[in-house]
């Protein structure tokens, strides 16, 4: 297991206008808190978010649930005990947007929205991606990535290379 160190909720994903596309917007289709007057800056918490836990940070690795990318392969989606349903760990909620692993199946990881930290064996660099999924569209929305070059283990600071937000490092630590 591994965390971002020093995260809180809010972090990353919640700076405008750099992460407009993964916020809700006045056409996003959501349920607005004052109906009767609707504004673009509302905040806007539909029933998909509703169904998530808030993320904490930390990336897990279950080789006898998904093996696909291999041993050096860490995703919230993996948390022990995590599965579909509503509160269950395959919706998490962050800053202002939220991230859904496509369909409610592990196999289907890297078809939506999967914040991970991995191994790239073509570059020999760490990658840490954090992604969210658009609200109505479901779009995967890049938050940040950032790559750590080298090393035996993802335990480092990681330099933004895309994304979204334009937060400058992120560092990893062991949980």
């Amino acid at each position: 297991m591994y965390q971002i160190v020093g995260y809180q909720d809010g972090l990353l994903g919640t700076k405008k206008p750099e992460c407009l596309p993964m916020m809700a917007r006045y056409d996003s289709g959501l349920k607005w808190p004052d109906p009767n007057n609707p504004l673009p800056t509302d905040l806007l918490w539909g029933g998909g978010v509703r169904a998530g836990v808030t993320w904490d940070g930390t990336f897990y690795r279950d080789l006898s649930r998904y093996s696909h990318s291999g041993s050096l392969f860490w995703s919230p989606y993996l948390k022990p005990g995590s599965g579909p349903g509503l509160k269950n760990g395959y919706w998490f909620n962050f800053g202002k947007g939220f991230c859904h692993l496509a369909n409610d199946e592990l196999a289907q990881m890297l078809t939506g929205a999967c914040s991970r930290l991995e191994w790239d064996s073509t570059t020999g660099h760490w990658i840490l991606v954090i992604q969210a999924t658009a609200h109505v569209t479901a779009a995967v929305v890049n938050v940040w990535t950032g790559t750590k070059p080298g090393g035996n283990d993802p335990v480092g600071t990681y330099m933004r290379v895309d994304g979204c937000d334009p937060l400058a490092t992120l560092m990893i630590e062991a949980g």
